[in-house]
């Protein structure tokens, strides 16, 4: 029996497996690495891989769009890079696919490459993966830090609290006996009523009766005239208005209550001479080019051009054959 504590489990990154999947393409003959900055300006760079892994299941996925060299079987380099792909994960990794897609993305001209070459191809389980090991540094401890020791304070002492002495007197509360209520009778003769005090007043006067108070009638007012709808009955008498007799106009005299003030004209700026600065003569830029050698670009010989044979079209059968 193993122990379980010894076992362990690995784990492939996505980046291991697409350098996986780049290096099988590379092994299959007729593939071209093609650089980014030299397809021109908008080209891409090829191949182009893209993996989607499940760990658990131990399975993969690639679509990878690849570059080949003109001319070339394209098809079956494409069919052999494919077979590539899937031999490199089941050595390498142990990964089965589930699905190959190759696309081939662009064409750039070298060699010639035949079909026999291509079959030819070494299987992707002998090659060896490039390892490139990193490198190991001895770890370097830090200088030890001085522990300092923690001063505690001191303890304060506890003082105790005296509670006054239990030994009070208790009194006790004596509550006041209730107060008697008097009785007050009103059962007073009327004329005793009579006679009040003032505030201001010590004497006492009697009270004097009110004289009777005389009640005049009331007369009702005589019934109107009816007076019909059409007519408009005057509120009030026409009373002459005499106009006020013009009265004679007055001289108006105006004071000037402010006095003039004598104001002065602010003194005036002598003009100050300004000096412009000399004009400078104009100094030669010399630019120096950042590659003083010149560059030699490398343009693929033009392909010899292929006799093409047109045959004339000549109807078969009919009656004019």
């Amino acid at each position: 029996m193993t122990d379980s504590s010894t076992q362990g489990h690995t784990r492939i990154s996505l980046r291991t497996m697409e350098r996986i999947v780049t290096a099988a393409i590379a092994s299959v003959p007729g593939t071209k690495a093609i650089e980014a900055k030299l397809a021109g300006i908008g080209g891409r760079g090829f191949p182009r891989v893209s993996v989607q892994m499940d760990s658990e299941r131990e399975v993969a996925a690639v679509n990878a769009t690849i570059g080949v060299v003109w001319p070339s079987p394209v098809t079956t380099v494409a069919e052999h890079t494919r077979a590539a792909i899937s031999e490199a994960i089941a050595a390498h990794t142990g990964y089965s696919t589930t699905r190959v897609n190759v696309t081939v993305g662009g064409s750039v001209p070298g060699n010639r490459v035949t079909a026999a070459e291509v079959e030819q191809r070494q299987v992707a389980a002998a090659v060896a993966p490039h390892i490139t090991p990193s490198p190991v540094w001895q770890p370097v401890t830090a200088e030890s830090v001085n522990v300092r020791s923690i001063a505690t304070p001191q303890k304060t002492p506890v003082r105790s609290v005296t509670a006054p002495d239990s030994d009070i007197a208790v009194r006790s509360v004596n509550t006041p006996r209730e107060a008697e209520v008097r009785s007050v009778s009103a059962d007073l003769p009327d004329h005793h009523l009579r006679e009040i005090s003032s505030p201001g007043e010590h004497a006492l006067r009697p009270l004097k009766e009110p004289k009777p108070v005389h009640v005049h009638s009331v007369a009702a007012p005589r019934p109107a005239k009816l007076v019909p709808s059409g007519q408009v009955r005057p509120l009030s008498r026409k009373v002459q208005v005499s106009a006020p007799r013009p009265q004679p106009l007055r001289d108006i005299e105006i004071r000037h209550e402010w006095t003039p003030r004598r104001v002065q004209t602010p003194k005036s700026v002598p003009a100050r001479k300004v000096q412009a600065p000399r004009p400078q003569a104009l100094k030669r830029i010399e630019v120096t080019p950042a590659n003083p050698r010149p560059l030699h670009v490398d343009v693929p010989r033009p392909e010899p051009l292929r006799a093409i044979s047109i045959n004339p079209y000549r109807p078969q059968g009919g009656n004019h054959g």
